[in-house]
């Protein structure tokens, strides 16, 4: 189902300009290999490489308890791992604290744990070995009295880590505060302008910096749909009155920076939970209204029944919510959790930009394919097995390094014929109908020798197809083999994922002589690992 951005009558600006841009909605059924995350809401997601890592909250079903434990999407495969490894002093149980991304570090403050609202700074340090993503925790200790805080947003710019408003236990706060990450200090900033009133739950996002604040709560009965924007430099606030249609007053909405956008998803208004998309444009200051199919977005939910339940279907949009957490990967945005007044959610959903113009076919694809070992035009015979294989240079030389270094090199004297020796007919072709058609078929016969000759040819997208073919077919009769191929040319994941197999049947393995066959090297990473 496609979104497309246009100016709509959501607030009295009837302008009719169109922004032509289309979005599409994805329900992501993750597989997993552990527990999935339970329901929850008020959780932090933060990004690593490929990964979205969630922390803490507060879980909506059962026992509605705090939260403090790990959950790791691998945004590649679209599955939870299960492979994490945490040390350290894991945090507290906690709810309405911030996440940010510092550098190759997430940053966790504050934060509420049932009893007390919380100032400690938690810093994680996320890296992967083997496949496995490790977690290391560490307080860190500040040189004074931090300020404690509940649904405040926080930004880094730098060093320096930017804390506005929330709550205290006590009051809904309008004050600025920083952390100097590297001198751990905290310091209030004096700011000047048209600073925002106190308030909590709200969303706020920084680019090119300056920090920028939605909505949110100043009291228990009101919400807030005013823009702030926070010049760094100078510590001026700034009202901003954009154009367009502007989001409807709510709080716990999520904000994210994509393609310099500010991307805001859901909330709750005081009556009705959101399942709306709004997008602003900061260099013209202006917002847009995501709808689908130029209509209007579904019916928002306000406590339905069983019976009037919006199913969540793939291409649907995400059931309206709030305190759910957003973040932005490859020009996606993805959704998580959150609640409405019924439940919370674990789902999972994705908001992708797509393309509005309906382009014709490529055939680029078809159109090399019907060249493959042809010899129209070919200008180089290759002599594999005594058999002749036709091909073209210039096609050789533009998709492969060690082809054109070949072609290019006067010292070889090609001409126009070439005998290979180092493979079989078949996985040679293979390779050139990679090269032709960007495709190939692997199975099991071909798989060692094909992934040996794309190492050769550097191949390196090839190779991993080799890769993730084995991976997917690692067993107990070929773990051996794979984990010494892998190692042979260094193919890092699916050595990985070959140690992992081997480690978790280290017992069926070493009662068979194929523990021979690894090297001294290989068995002293398996102790290590195991250690």
């Amino acid at each position: 189902m496609d979104y497309c951005i246009r100016k709509t009558e959501m607030t009295d600006n009837k302008e009719d300009d169109v922004t032509f841009a289309s979005y599409e909605w994805e329900n992501i059924k993750a597989t997993t290999a552990s527990q999935l995350p339970t329901c929850r809401n008020c959780h932090t997601a933060t990004t690593f490489k490929h990964y979205m890592i969630i922390f803490g909250g507060k879980e909506g079903e059962g026992r509605k308890k705090f939260c403090n434990d790990i959950h790791i999407l691998d945004l590649k495969r679209l599955n939870w791992t299960s492979q994490i490894k945490v040390s350290g002093q894991i945090p507290d149980v906690r709810m309405g604290h911030s996440a940010q991304n510092y550098y190759d570090k997430i940053i966790y403050y504050g934060g509420w744990n049932g009893y007390t609202v919380l100032d400690d700074i938690i810093m994680m340090t996320p890296s992967e070995q083997m496949n496995v993503v490790c977690i290391d925790w560490q307080y860190v200790k500040s040189e004074n009295t931090p300020p404690k805080r509940q649904f405040h947003t926080a930004n880094i710019c730098g060093d320096v880590m930017y804390i506005f408003g929330g709550g205290d236990g006590k009051m809904w706060l309008s004050d600025l505060y920083k952390f100097d990450l590297v001198k751990c200090y905290w310091a209030q900033v004096d700011t000047t302008g048209q600073k925002p009133q106190g308030r909590l739950q709200h969303s706020s996002v920084i680019y090119d910096h300056k920090i920028y604040v939605f909505g949110g709560e100043p009291d228990r009965s009101h919400q807030l749909n005013d823009l702030y924007q926070l010049d760094i430099g100078n510590n001026v606030w700034t009202r901003l009155q954009p154009k367009g249609s502007t989001p409807s007053p709510r709080v716990s909405a999520s904000a994210v920076m994509m393609n310099n956008k500010i991307y805001l998803f859901g909330g709750y208004d005081g009556q009705q939970w959101r399942n709306d998309v709004f997008m602003y444009n900061i260099i013209e200051n202006q917002w847009e209204y995501i709808v689908i199919n130029d209509q209007e977005v579904l019916p928002q939910f306000r406590g339905q029944t069983k019976e009037n339940n919006i199913s969540s279907q793939q291409s649907s949009p995400p059931r309206p919510r709030c305190r759910h957490s957003a973040i932005a990967y490859k020009n996606t945005i993805v959704i998580f959790g959150g609640n409405d007044s019924e439940k919370s959610y674990n789902d999972v959903y994705m908001l992708k930009q797509q393309s509005t113009i309906k382009l014709a076919e490529s055939t680029l694809k078809q159109d090399f394919s019907s060249i493959l070992f042809s010899p129209i035009l070919s200008d180089i015979t290759f002599f594999v097995d005594n058999q002749e294989i036709h091909a073209h240079k210039i096609i050789l030389a533009s998709r492969c390094e060690y082809f054109k270094t070949l072609f290019l090199n006067e010292q070889f004297n090609l001409g126009d014929k070439l005998v290979i020796t180092e493979t079989t007919i078949n996985v040679f072709k293979a390779i050139l109908q990679y090269i032709y058609t960007d495709e190939v078929l692997i199975d099991s016969y071909i798989v060692y020798d094909l992934l040996a000759l794309a190492d050769k040819y550097m191949l390196q997208r090839l190779k991993n197809l080799c890769e993730d073919h084995l991976i997917k077919n690692i067993s107990l009769k070929n773990v051996i083999e794979v984990v010494n191929l892998a190692d042979k040319f260094s193919a890092q994941e699916l050595k990985a994922n070959a140690m992992i197999f081997l480690l978790d049947n280290k017992q069926k393995i070493l009662n068979t002589q194929d523990i021979n066959m690894l090297s001294k090297e290989i068995l002293i990473e398996l102790l290590k690992f195991t250690k």
